[in-house]
């Protein structure tokens, strides 16, 4: 092709250039969204709105505390820090803060996650070219130098510390420990304090070089564009990024799916509670994308049957007098799509604390797989409840997720990351195959006589009241000595890195 290109005229030329871009594009089934892949294995997906002359950028590798070691906790975190030190392009921090202002950049972030790293702001449309340098220059050739390094690990050990006395934090740190237990850094982007402490430049360009690699990332950018010219342009600026040997992302196998020998009841005073409400919340181990992508599907069409505000499982909770939930809107269940990590959840506020909440708690565990099956939709189209309508549902809340260019490559990127874009093209068409057998089928595979995590959070002076119902129950309490994988020594038997 490049031969050809040099002999051919410039009219052809433009021609040629445009067969290329149309040739590395991948169709794709939703209005507006062009999907390309460069030579080098990156991705990148285009939205074109001309609503507003705005162009959104985001670039995101696949890494995250799902790719760490004992060894390595909180690194990946550390190196979104200095992601933002200074580069080949940018001499240091204040020069690239110069350039976020001279672009015309109001907002910006990167995150660290359990299974991805992304970074992305917003530019005015005549900005685009200078954003996706920005962003190639930042990812490809940050300064990690030991100065710099050594004053980032104060910030972010300062937030790991910071952590420590945050009652969210030290709850799902525990739940991590208790559902993960043999790899629980893998739950935990944070990261360990002494891993962070240690950190080596050397380190941190070994992460580098192993998964920000273009054949492991994507670039999506939305809004005044022209796709194929916004293609164009990231063949030109990102196309030299040397492909990776492998993807740094791949897990070899599946982490333990029955984590629990049996059902575990933990408790928590938690001071963000009144002593009027309390919560109880009841966590399975769900569907891992990777290994059981069809049940994923029934998993998202139980989450909706759950949060319908008229439907039978939040009203069965409601009516329910030994329950004593308040209102429907204090009725929860969800499960969160992940490539290893999978987990289906259900949870309600109850008032009257002090009346017997241990028990209530081991009564709502007990009648859970029943009250979902009764929440189950139908297939006949005359019943109360019937697929087309749970289906049309969830078809309109991705309308409005699609509104705009931002929130659809958003989306996009986090269908991408925990499972591929494919699965994000034919979502509904899959959705759409799910029937009451296969929901029935996800309650006995996940639910059903399995062995859950059930979490009561209870205001402190309600708790020191009904401690002793508490134990007497079974019940163990939550402490932050105890949640942080790190602060306890990991056996010998943890360390490798099999089920």
């Amino acid at each position: 092709m490049k031969t050809f290109l040099r002999r051919a005229a410039a009219a052809v030329i433009l021609f040629s250039v445009v067969l290329f871009c149309v040739s590395a594009e991948n169709d794709t089934s939703i209005e507006n969204l062009h999907e390309y892949e460069l030579d080098n294995g990156l991705k990148l997906f285009a939205v074109e709105n001309h609503s507003v002359p705005l162009v959104y950028i985001e670039i995101a590798v696949k890494c995250g505390s799902i790719t760490q070691t004992p060894e390595n906790a909180g690194l990946f975190h550390l190196y979104e820090h200095m992601m933002f030190k200074g580069n080949s392009q940018y001499k240091d921090a204040s020069a690239v803060q110069r350039a976020l202002s001279d672009l015309g950049v109001s907002s910006w972030n990167g995150s660290t996650g359990f299974e991805c790293v992304n970074y992305y702001f917003t530019v005015p449309s005549d900005q685009i070219e200078s954003g996706l340098k920005f962003w190639s220059s930042a990812i490809r050739t940050p300064k990690i130098n030991r100065t710099e390094l050594e004053s980032e690990k104060k910030v972010v050990l300062a937030e790991i510390q910071g952590d420590e006395s945050d009652p969210g934090r030290v709850l799902n740190s525990a739940s991590s420990k208790l559902m993960f237990p043999e790899m629980p850094w893998k739950m935990d982007p944070a990261g360990s304090v002494v891993v962070v402490e240690n950190a080596t430049v050397k380190q941190l360009k070994e992460i580098q070089k192993k998964y920000y690699v273009p054949n492991n990332a994507a670039l999506f950018v939305g809004g005044d564009i022209d796709p194929d010219e916004v293609y164009r342009l990231a063949d030109k600026i990102y196309g030299s990024w040397k492909r990776g040997s492998s993807l740094g992302s791949a897990i070899p196998e599946q982490l333990n799916t029955a984590p629990l020998a049996a059902p575990e009841f933990r408790v928590m005073p938690y001071d963000q509670l009144s002593d009027q409400l309390s919560e109880i919340s009841i966590t399975y181990r769900g569907p891992d994308a990777d290994f059981v992508r069809s049940d994923t599907y029934a998993a998202d069409i139980l989450t909706d049957c759950i949060g319908d505000p008229c439907g039978y499982f939040k009203k069965s909770l409601v009516n329910d007098p030994l329950l004593l939930v308040p209102d429907t809107d204090y009725v929860w269940g969800g499960y969160g799509t992940s490539r290893y990590c999978g987990e289906i959840s259900f949870g309600a506020m109850v008032s009257k604390s002090e009346q017997n909440l241990p028990e209530r708690a081991k009564y709502l565990f007990e009648q859970l797989p029943d009250l979902l099956r009764r929440a189950v939709p139908s297939d006949s189209e005359d019943a109360d409840v019937n697929f087309s309508t749970v289906r049309q549902r969830i078809a309109d809340s991705r309308i409005y997720d699609h509104e705009t260019a931002g929130s659809l490559l958003s989306a996009l990127r986090f269908w991408w990351v925990c499972t591929d874009s494919e699965y994000f093209y034919t979502y509904q068409e899959n959705l759409n195959k799910v029937s009451s057998k296969d929901l029935n089928a996800f309650i006995d595979r996940y639910i059903a006589g399995k062995n859950p995590l059930v979490t009561v959070l209870v205001n402190p002076s309600v708790y020191e009241k009904t401690k002793k119902d508490f134990a007497d129950n079974g019940f163990k309490e939550i402490t932050a000595e105890e949640a942080f994988w790190w602060k306890t020594p990991v056996s010998a038997a943890n360390e490798g890195e099999s089920k």
